[in-house]
């Protein structure tokens, strides 16, 4: 169930009005509808998805009440609750991997390997809930909440359709009281809502999917294409994926608000950061704090020597690229930005200049504009399927011919009212939630975007990018 699909929109005003339409003193009864729009959002896409996701559940949730009451015992329940979950994702979605690298590297020293392999089909955003899990597991054992004696309550925050399949990945403080207590219908906040939800429409169906037609024809075979093209092409998908995802976002964020929870923010405009250490503060914030929190901090933090710190850096930007998908790619992803970011923390780099107002105007500009391109640049692995491909269209920007017009200029008009709405609304969660606009203007802006969402509709209708991790 696709969020730009009418099924997704017949579900959610189904749900809204069942979750309003019970008495806000009976808050228990909306969390018992929620779990089960929420399993009957998670299997349609397929049913034999469920069990995992209620093993999760039950595993987590019981380990994590065994770890409160028995305070001695807490590391030995934590660590199984975490092993389950890694060991849940590990089997899905990295078996066949690690399996395939044990045998590549056997083979390079002359041994034959012969090793199990599994044909798993990947539950989707597996990547997300298990991390929710973890997460409350932690949390529990360091004593920063106490864990829910509700069942429900605690199934609802695993398992809470707006942000399951894709995020944000949610802390159980952050979560988990709003399921615990009486929700109040807010007219302002579904309005703010319902907005947030037409722009992710927006980009999701106009933006996303249009760039996606003109990426897969520019990129699809790299020795016919001009340097140029390619160029163009991979900033394209740099655009395409954050039009992606972080429409996603909003239509979660906005679903939620309907039903009077609040999600956390997941972009903040990354594509207008000063340097790339800003801007992956700005990118799937969500899942950059679940890392600092679990994985960088723990390590040591910034708070050991320089080498130590960029060492630290490094390892949670390979995780992180390992977290999106089991191939090397993304692995090299993720230290291309570690690297960056690293030399950002070298350098303490400032997004701000000073001096001559228009000279400082001109860095900020600058600035913006080149961490764009070093993030264009480092998202090319992200989306070749192997080494082999990568370093075929690294060679085929450095040799093919450059200096031409290339293929897909007419889709920079469609990029440059992107960039200009989400400058505009940059001061914002997202760029339409503040519109100083009379009624009117405000409505012919939403008959214009629900027209060109129809009309692309039409067209095509695309998976979100992040549904495969």
């Amino acid at each position: 169930m696709q969020f730009d699909t009418l099924i997704y929109a017949f579900f959610l005003i189904i749900v809204f009005a069942m979750y309003w339409a019970i008495p806000r003193q009976h808050y228990r009864l909306q969390n018992c509808l929620i779990l089960a729009a929420s399993y009957l959002f998670y299997g349609w896409w397929d049913y034999r998805f469920l069990a995992l996701i209620a093993a999760t559940t039950l595993v987590t949730y019981t380990l994590a009440l065994a770890a409160a009451r028995h305070r001695r015992l807490s590391k030995l329940y934590t660590s199984l609750s975490v092993t389950f979950s890694l060991g849940v994702l590990a089997t899905f979605k990295y078996f066949g991997f690690f399996v395939e690298t044990l045998q590549q590297a056997a083979e390079a020293l002359g041994v034959a390997l012969s090793l199990p392999t599994l044909r798993l089909v990947l539950p989707i955003g597996i990547s997300f809930y298990t991390f929710q899990a973890i997460s409350y597991a932690v949390e529990v054992h360091r004593r920063t909440m106490q864990p829910t004696t509700d069942p429900v309550t605690f199934a609802c925050y695993i398992a809470f359709f707006p942000q399951l399949v894709a995020g944000p990945i949610e802390k159980p403080s952050q979560l988990i009281p709003q399921f615990a207590a009486p929700r109040t219908f807010c007219y302002a906040q579904a309005v703010i809502g319902m907005r947030q939800i037409l722009w992710g429409l927006a980009k999701k169906v106009v933006v996303a999917n249009t760039l996606a037609s003109y990426v897969d024809n520019m990129l699809y075979n790299p020795l016919s294409q001009t340097a140029s093209t390619l160029i163009l092409g991979n900033i394209f998908f740099a655009i395409q994926i954050y039009a992606d995802f972080s429409a996603y976002s909003d239509i979660a964020i906005g679903s939620a608000r309907l039903l009077g929870i609040r999600l956390t923010v997941n972009f903040r405009y990354p594509y207008f950061s000063h340097n790339m250490a800003e801007l992956w503060r700005r990118w799937h914030i969500t899942l950059m704090n679940w890392f600092r929190d679990y994985v960088y901090i723990p390590l040591g933090g910034s708070r050991c020597s320089l080498a130590r710190t960029c060492a630290n850096i490094l390892v949670v930007y390979a995780l992180s690229g390992l977290w999106h998908g089991a191939n090397f790619t993304f692995i090299i992803w993720g230290l291309l930005n570690g690297t960056l970011v690293a030399a950002c923390h070298i350098t303490k780099a400032r997004p701000h200049g000073t001096g001559n107002p228009v000279q400082s105007r001109m860095r900020r500009a600058t600035a913006i504009a080149s961490t764009f391109l070093a993030a264009a640049f480092c998202f090319i692995p992200f989306r070749c399927y192997s080494i082999a491909n990568y370093q075929m269209m690294l060679q085929c920007i450095a040799h093919n011919q450059l200096f031409c017009v290339p293929n897909g200029i007419t889709a920079l008009p469609l990029v440059a009212a992107l960039f200009a709405v989400e400058w505009l609304g940059r001061h914002h969660d997202f760029a339409l939630e503040r519109m100083p606009a009379s009624a009117w203007q405000r409505f012919a802006i939403y008959w214009f975007l629900l027209a060109a969402i129809t009309y692309c509709l039409g067209f095509n209708t695309i998976q979100y990018i992040y549904f495969q991790f």
